[in-house]
């Protein structure tokens, strides 16, 4: 617990952490530059020699910023009758340095001219042969007191240059751009910072004022105070307020500057980078300056002089390795008065190599460590260009809306065909590593029931943390949580009576941080969170008893809780049941959980499998707390905390997590001047994280698959002499995400092996292959055999990783045999109604395939099997199975048993092959799976051609096209007044881009153009439908790139419209010329230069090294991608 403490101890406290820190260095950025005394520098490799200097130095030592500073603390003292003996002091010091102060508002002192000449003289004395008389440049920023620093620095130079070259002395303007940059972020940044001193002014106002309540900002006040007095040191006044502002006060506003220095400028994970992201001008001044040093060869120099801020910014890009980004900065030793910051180049003639010097001191570098402060020059280029994309990306890490999908859904799609829960996205504003074990997430619902999330947009009130297990997006259910509750001075333990009120104006919630003020609980909670521990804060604004409560969420009314007061936790388990198949069954394992304080718990108990602990807290109190979760034991829980979270380092914590989401993002690097656009697209990329999730400890171990009887793990040898283990994952959803988020992670996630040996794991622990995985059992949830297509993808597109011929042999399983017993059927093994498919090639009226959750739906199901059947083909293709090629690739055909060849519509038929003759297309209907006929007419990804033929050819293909999407022929009407398309839910999801096979892709244009603009909005009621944990963001990710996989099992991609000007996914770059709002249809394309008029491209090529490049424009092209052999190939050739 960090409390504000008693005196006695602030004084201990302090003793130790400042024990060498004198009043003036308290001064921070008032602290008169130190003169580095008796320095010696690391010797300069063998046959380099210095040849150019590229520099930035704060101005010298000044006055306060502006007379009218000095001007308010005089006016606090204007009524004599209510000042104190030692305000009337006060005051007459106030008047004297008021006389000496007067016009002088922010201008050099003499001192800080010559702190600068100083600088000059050791610059000179330490670097000769870099000013021998060539080129020496300067440039100031145009606040005279950064002029007047450049002055005294250049005349110096001359002076000791004897006439050998003259100082270029420059202060313009236009360099403003670049050498104190403040960007309108960071200025926005500035404003909404308020950071409070850990003690408030009373005692200080007590001592000047009769009645201090008559003065209006205490805390302010004695802030100037100390400002003034700190500032004494630079214009060199003998005036002294230790008798005013005493040591206790002195170092809180020291502490208070710091931190906020840090958060508006320097590493603090608070500020997203955006300090770095100021000095990105400032950096490409340097850099092209220095490179023209370097192709001139020639020595020179070049100086610049601006301010504090400018130069905190430009260490924090660099990641100077004195800096830090999990504990405040001291500015006294980061940016005292006339701090700077050298760069010093040296040759051999054939290299070159840079050592930085921060105020005259060698120093390191935090992502380049090395013993030596010399660095390559093109190397230190490299880091920091990479330093400058992190900081990008941790920009867009805070511009992710992770509120989308937590609410109803307000897209122009909604409640067209959707129903209940169908109609919410269902998501999570969690933080978590991406495909980490738990999604740490504040709860407003409690309970683990069907369909419920823990936490909706629109509830009132907040229940607490949780580590969820929430397949996120979908209308499952979590299993083996818990919840966290803070609470202040009145112990509530249910959910429901503990629940507190909270607004989402007092809410911030980003994939590496939540926070939230709960104003009756007069606290700030805080939270970070890694894959399987997390990290919590609370910050109190009241003294009082602080309780912490603990419950297990589970839908069963079991669960165990206790509390340790050896190891500070409350600590438990929460077993877990089956969905589905052996509805509230146990699964054979438990969710583990321990909550960990930092502090001796006071008071503690358990009451209903609830329990609580508790502490004292005074106002300004913090208490840490962490938590972690294991599915094998309590030995996992602990040895997870020690491997992800050993101390008790918030910040540290957080930077890790942004560390993994900066990794994620980096995958995908979309460019474009619409800042909305790309917000859209990383949050949709958040969304697309969260599944599948990691499902072993750190340690490797999990309970095996479909019971739980074993603990299992996959040894992967030893690194540094630490053995190292395979993780297994859990949690699919695989009837959504193989439609597009299978596909996109083989793209962009190289977990995608260990993903898919996951599956291989659950068939060689259970016997077959699953056809939904979920909660580490079988479920037969949804349709389909889809665990198949992702596996058989993986072959065709040759991700490694995964045993391919034991993943075959359970894939064939699952395709040609059915479970010998009734139990293990009905326990979700094996293909549901496969006999029936087998017997007739579909699966008929009569089988109303009764052991699933999903009843009937026979003609989904056939058609999902006849293309599961043609990945399965494709797979006996990659391993030279050519007698099960054939077979496959005829049952790929089986489709056209459901399409009725008189409608052209999807269509129930019966054993005898007499068709249900159904004439409503436009409903939903029980042997269509959550959707209607109209939609699963389209279902034929891998025979489109064929598909074309049946309906009547290619014209009557486009008809029914056209009047899913209400598109007019004959007036080319694109208002979608009347469309029947329904994006909220996956079988439709190809469907836009089935006219490239048509040879019309104008029309996938402006369609796929309209769903990115219509159905995916940045707001919490932003997605159309179920997330789906993140396929419905996985189609928008593909789509708003340019192109998606309406084949997952085929090399091919069919290509839509790209949104941004240019994205770039390792070597392979797709840029969009002209690219807006407007101008969305494709007029050409080019790839490596060359004219490129397919309107598909191939796995190769996304994998490869290529440009595809776009012109784009605001009217159809219908030349573009439409002959025949520019359309996608036939895949039953």
């Amino acid at each position: 617990m960090k409390k504000t403490l008693s005196l006695l101890l602030l004084l201990c406290i302090f003793s130790l952490s400042y024990a060498q820190k004198s009043r003036e260095q308290m001064a921070g950025v008032y602290y008169a530059y130190p003169v580095p005394q008796n320095i010696s520098y690391t010797k300069v490799p063998d046959g380099y020699h210095a040849f150019y200097i590229s520099h930035y130095g704060r101005h010298g030592s000044r006055w306060l910023t502006s007379d009218s500073r000095y001007e308010w603390v005089n006016s606090q003292f204007a009524d004599d009758s209510n000042l104190t003996k030692l305000g009337k002091s006060l005051k007459k010091r106030l008047v004297k340095v008021w006389k000496n102060a007067k016009g002088n508002g922010g201008k050099l002192t003499a001192l800080g001219a010559a702190q600068h000449r100083g600088i000059a003289d050791r610059m000179y004395a330490n670097f000769p042969e870099v000013f021998n008389g060539n080129n020496v440049t300067a440039h100031a920023s145009i606040v005279g007191r950064c002029v007047k620093s450049m002055q005294a620095f250049s005349d110096e130079l001359n002076k000791l240059m004897n006439g050998k070259t003259t100082v270029q002395q420059t202060a313009d303007s236009t360099d403003m751009a670049w050498i104190a940059y403040k960007s309108p972020e960071l200025k926005a940044l500035s404003a909404r910072t308020k950071v409070k001193a850990y003690i408030n002014g009373q005692r200080f106002a007590a001592a000047l004022f009769k009645d201090p309540s008559k003065v209006a900002d205490v805390d302010k006040l004695m802030g100037e105070i100390h400002s003034i007095a700190s500032d004494m040191q630079d214009v060199e006044l003998k005036i002294k307020f230790d008798d005013v502002i005493n040591d206790e006060e002195c170092r809180a506003v020291y502490e208070q500057n710091n931190e906020r220095m840090w958060i508006c400028n320097g590493q603090s994970p608070d500020n997203y980078s955006a300090p770095s992201r100021s000095a990105f001008s400032l950096w490409n001044d340097i850099e092209t300056k220095a490179d023209r040093a370097v192709e001139q060869g020639r020595t020179s120099a070049d100086l610049r002089f601006g301010h504090d801020t400018a130069l905190y910014h430009l260490m924090s890009l660099l990641g100077i390795s004195t800096l830090s980004d999990e504990r405040v900065d001291k500015m006294d030793e980061v940016v005292p008065m006339a701090a700077n910051l050298q760069m010093i180049f040296y040759t051999n003639g054939k290299n070159v190599i840079v050592k930085l010097m921060l105020n005259e001191h060698e120093v390191k570098l935090f992502g380049l460590r090395q013993e030596s402060p010399y660095f390559q020059w093109e190397s230190l280029k490299k880091y920091v260009h990479k330093r400058m994309q992190n900081a990008l990306l941790h920009g867009q890490i805070e511009a992710i809306n992770t509120m989308v999908g937590t609410d109803f859904s307000v897209t122009r799609n909604a409640g067209s065909y959707g129903k209940g829960k169908e109609e919410h996205g269902q998501t999570l504003p969690a933080t978590f590593e991406p495909n980490g074990m738990n999604f740490w997430t504040p709860q407003t619902e409690d309970t683990e029931q069907k369909c419920l999330a823990p936490y909706y947009y629109g509830d009132k009130k907040f229940q607490g943390f949780r580590a969820s297990h929430w397949m996120v997006g979908g209308c499952t259910q979590d299993y083996g949580s818990f919840t966290l509750m803070p609470e202040m001075d009145v112990l509530r333990l249910k959910p429901e009576e503990r629940a507190s009120r909270f607004s989402h104006a007092d809410e911030i919630s980003h994939p590496d941080y939540y926070s939230v003020v709960l104003p009756d609980e007069h606290l700030q909670a805080e939270m970070t969170g890694m894959s399987h521990t997390a990290m919590f804060r609370f910050k109190y604004n009241k003294s009082g008893k602080a309780y912490f409560v603990v419950n297990t969420n589970s839908d069963e009314k079991e669960g165990f809780v206790a509390v340790d007061t050896a190891r500070n936790c409350i600590y438990g388990y929460n077993p877990v049941h089956r969905i589905y198949q052996g509805w509230g069954e146990k699964a054979g394992f438990n969710g583990w959980f321990a909550v960990q304080f930092e502090d001796p718990i006071v008071e503690y108990g358990v009451k209903d499998s609830i329990a609580y602990v508790a502490f004292d807290v005074n106002e300004g109190d913090e208490i840490l707390a962490k938590a972690s979760t294991s599915f094998v034991d309590m030995k996992g829980v602990f040895n997870n905390i020690a491997q992800e979270v050993p101390h008790w380092e918030f910040y540290d914590t957080r930077c890790r997590v942004v560390s993994s989401w900066q990794s994620k993002l980096a995958k995908v690097i979309v460019e474009s001047p619409d800042t909305a656009a790309v917000n859209k697209f990383y949050g949709a990329l958040y969304r697309a994280s969260f599944l599948p999730r990691a499902f072993s400890d750190k340690d490797g171990r999990y309970p095996s698959f479909a019971g739980g009887k074993k603990i299992m793990q996959h040894s992967l040898g030893a690194f540094a002499g630490r053995p190292i283990y395979r993780r297994v994952y859990q949690d699919f959803s695989m009837w959504d995400t193989y439609r597009a988020l299978c596909p996109l992670n083989i793209i962009i996630d190289s977990k995608t092996g260990g993903y898919l040996q996951s599956l291989v794991d659950m068939y060689q622990q259970g016997g077959w292959l699953p056809i939904f995985p979920a909660w580490n059992s079988y479920t037969a949830a949804m349709i389909g055999d889809h665990c198949s297509v992702a596996l058989a993808e993986g072959m065709v597109k040759n991700v490694s990783g995964f045993d391919e011929k034991i993943a075959y042999e359970a894939m064939r399983k699952n395709a040609f045999e059915s479970p010998k017993t009734f139990e293990e059927y009905k326990n979700g093994m094996g293909r549901r109604a496969l006999k029936s498919y087998l017997k007739y090639g579909y699966i008929p009226m009569e089988d109303s395939v009764m052991e699933a959750f999903h009843t009937h739906e026979q003609v989904s199901r056939t058609l999902e099997y006849a293309y599961d059947d043609y990945a399965l083909a494709q797979a006996a293709k990659v391993l030279g199975k050519t007698e099960d090629y054939k077979l496959l690739m005829k049952r790929a055909a089986n489709w056209r048993n459901v399409i009725n060849p008189v409608t052209g519509w999807a269509d129930g038929r019966y054993e005898n092959g007499k068709w249900l003759g159904n004439k409503d297309i436009l409903s939903r209907v029980p042997f269509i799976t959550e959707g209607a006929a109209i939609h699963y007419s389209f279902y034929v990804p891998h025979d489109v051609y064929g598909l074309m033929k049946v309906m009547g050819g290619r014209d009557k293909y486009v008809s029914k096209l056209d009047y899913l999407f209400g598109i007019s022929s004959a007036l080319g009407d694109f208002a979608f007044d009347k469309s029947y398309y329904w994006h909220g839910n996956e079988p439709c999801h190809q469907i836009p881009y089935m006219y490239a096979y048509a040879g019309q892709p104008w029309k996938t244009q402006r369609i796929v153009h309209n769903i990115l603009d219509n159905e995916y909005l940045d707001v919490p009621g932003g997605l159309s439908g179920n997330d789906d944990a993140g396929q419905m963001s996985a189609w928008y990710i593909f789509s708003a790139i340019g192109f998606y996989p309406v084949c997952p099992a085929s090399e091919y991609y069919v290509i839509g419209t790209p949104t941004f000007q240019k994205v770039t996914i390792g070597n392979f770059v797709v840029e969009a010329e002209n690219v807006s709002d407007k101008n969305f249809y494709i007029q050409s394309v080019t790839y490596n230069g060359k004219p490129y008029t397919h309107n598909y491209i191939t796995h190769e090529m996304v994998k490869g090294n290529g440009v595809l490049k776009f012109i784009m424009g605001s009217t159809p092209n219908q030349n573009w991608g439409c002959a025949s052999n520019d359309c996608p190939p036939d895949l039953m050739k």
